[in-house]
């Protein structure tokens, strides 16, 4: 598998999704100092942080750490150092314009 841009500061290998349940697995690879636009989930979307870390309204996650964010939980992520993560969502991403 090859990482792909998803966007400015964000690659991604897409491992895995069952289309029947709306469901994926990735890894994102994220440039330091990125951050997101403010945005929502369809459903629950369960982040693993593999190496550096993520930060978003709740704190500053590290590698070894779980995120869960919940069915349309509103979330604006950043990182200054970049990260790897493996992420397993489901649904749609709606984001602030």
């Amino acid at each position: 598998m090859e990482w792909r841009k998803i966007r400015e500061g964000i690659s991604a290998k897409h491992l895995a999704r069952d289309e029947k349940r709306n469901i994926q697995m990735d890894l994102m690879k994220i440039s330091p100092n990125w951050s997101d636009v403010t945005h929502w989930h369809d459903d629950i979307e369960w982040v693993y942080i593999l190496e550096g870390s993520l930060e978003d309204e709740r704190g500053k996650h590290t590698a070894g750490e779980f995120v869960l964010n919940g069915k349309d939980a509103e979330h604006k992520p950043w990182t200054k150092e970049g990260c790897l993560l493996l992420i397993v969502w489901c649904g749609n991403v709606r984001r602030e314009k």
